[in-house]
């Protein structure tokens, strides 16, 4: 039996034992350069935003950025380094403030707000060079509804990834309304996170907004966990399955063009956000041919470059 599924297996216990005694959890940072905008840009920018914590906790108080602190961010990095781009990175916990606390987190998080915040001054900067960076976007759980609402009111900004590991719209207005709407003005005429999981119409169907990969993405891989009980990979979780998504994402026109889906019928909705989980293998292996791609167009580009004299 390996460590990491003892790990798993051990994972909710631990999470009584933090919640019943006193600090702390320490978060290891990524590793991948943090977001600078003060500085000069990347070829890439991932921004990341991590789900629901594990029940005993109190969500959203005690949500937090796992995918930079477990390492998923980082290897989903390392495929761009890997091809010769320059990486920077950021990663948020499923929260609408911009910075909380929670008694059992070492360090305060940022939230959506944050996201909010850096994205403008990355759309002002950034993104009005000649040649801006490439976004990439990962959320897992609840993440990928925020991300996926990100996209959708800033239809101007092009995102050349989205990435969705088992996103869901479980406890969402109970979780974040009364957080959502204390931002009150900040948040301006944007159509409200609060629908980020609303009901839409594609093509004659009904899908929750999470679910709609917008015209503005280029490109969106999406993994699901498993729906019937198999002995976990070597990602770790759970037999049974606790919580799961079952609808494919869509373009608002109801074609899936650029879509791809994995279903992972070793692991649970948990263990997909592992760096060592075979949806991350999944995912890595689309991203690389992906970078491989961008770095044959780049190449292209350049050689059409007219000569200078």
């Amino acid at each position: 039996m390996s460590v990491r599924f003892l790990s798993s297996l051990l994972a909710p216990f631990l999470a009584l034992a933090l919640v019943g005694c006193t600090p702390v959890l320490m978060l290891a940072p990524a590793r991948t350069p943090a977001l600078n905008l003060s500085g000069s840009a990347p070829d890439v920018v991932i921004l990341s935003v991590s789900g629901r914590c594990t029940p005993p906790c109190q969500a959203p108080r005690d949500n937090y950025d796992y995918l930079s602190a477990r390492g998923t961010v980082d290897r989903l990095a390392d495929v761009f380094v890997a091809s010769g781009y320059r990486v920077q990175a950021a990663g948020y916990a499923s929260n609408a403030a911009a910075l909380f606390s929670s008694p059992y987190i070492a360090v305060p998080q940022r939230g959506y707000e944050a996201l909010r915040t850096d994205f403008a001054r990355l759309r002002a900067g950034w993104m009005t060079a000649p040649h801006p960076p490439r976004l990439v976007l990962l959320g897992h759980s609840q993440g990928s509804a925020w991300l996926h609402h990100l996209t959708q009111v800033h239809p101007e900004v092009p995102f050349a990834l989205q990435v969705d590991l088992d996103g869901i719209c479980l406890g969402w207005k109970s979780d974040f309304g009364a957080g959502i709407r204390a931002l009150g003005d900040a948040l301006g005429p944007e159509p409200s996170p609060l629908d980020a999981c609303a009901a839409v119409q594609v093509a004659g169907r009904t899908v929750q907004a999470k679910d709609v990969v917008w015209p503005n993405v280029a490109r969106a891989l999406e993994v699901q966990s498993k729906r019937l009980p198999a002995l976990p990979g070597v990602g770790g979780g759970w037999p049974v399955n606790y919580l799961f998504e079952v609808t494919p994402n869509v373009r608002p026109d109801g074609t899936r063009r650029g879509i791809e889906r994995f279903i992972s019928g070793r692991e649970d909705h948990s263990a997909v956000s592992y760096p060592s989980s075979d949806a991350l293998a999944w995912v890595i292996g689309k991203t690389a041919a992906l970078a491989q791609e961008w770095r044959e167009d780049d190449l292209r580009q350049e050689r059409q470059k007219p000569a200078v004299r």
